[in-house]
């Protein structure tokens, strides 16, 4: 079975440190941080509500049942100046100068579950792109450096099959 959300049903709001959201399709999005976090008007792409993780944020994402696998949709607006934006690798170009340094990382992924963590850096995308992050897991924390906001604008996953 399929499961999605995509936030149109959540009213859009700021979430305050060790605050939790429960959404209609079982997640829980619990705030972390004192920086800002919260659902907002979609600033790229379609119309609707996303969720925009500020920066020096930790969002925890619990899921309802094991995830095999989760489709994350979302994009990163940079605090970045312009003069440093070609250091970025957008996730989207497969034309990338390899001869430019690698960018730090301004956010991370961290998926957790059955006793399993893994922490991976976050692709930058600065347009809306799916990212397919393989399970099984039951959490996944976005955090966030001073750099820029992460926008997940829809998340779709399947759960385990237990035979």
């Amino acid at each position: 079975m399929i499961f999605e959300e995509h936030f149109q049903h959540v009213e859009r709001q700021f979430l305050w440190h060790k605050q939790t959201l429960h959404t209609a399709s079982g997640l829980s999005i619990r705030s972390n941080s004192t920086s800002w976090t919260g659902f907002h008007e979609a600033f790229k792409g379609e119309d609707g509500t996303e969720l925009v993780i500020g920066e020096h944020s930790d969002v925890e994402i619990l899921f309802a049942q094991e995830v095999e696998c989760l489709r994350l949709e979302y994009y990163v607006v940079s605090d970045f100046l312009c003069d440093d934006l070609h250091m970025l690798f957008d996730a989207e170009r497969g034309d990338c100068d390899l001869a430019t340094p690698i960018p730090r990382n301004f956010y991370w992924l961290t998926v957790e579950g059955s006793g399993f963590r893994d922490l991976r850096p976050g692709p930058i995308a600065t347009n809306p792109y799916h990212q397919v992050i393989d399970g099984p897991f039951r959490r996944l924390t976005i955090s966030t450096s001073q750099a820029g906001t992460v926008h997940i604008r829809r998340l779709e996953w399947t759960g385990t099959q237990r035979h």
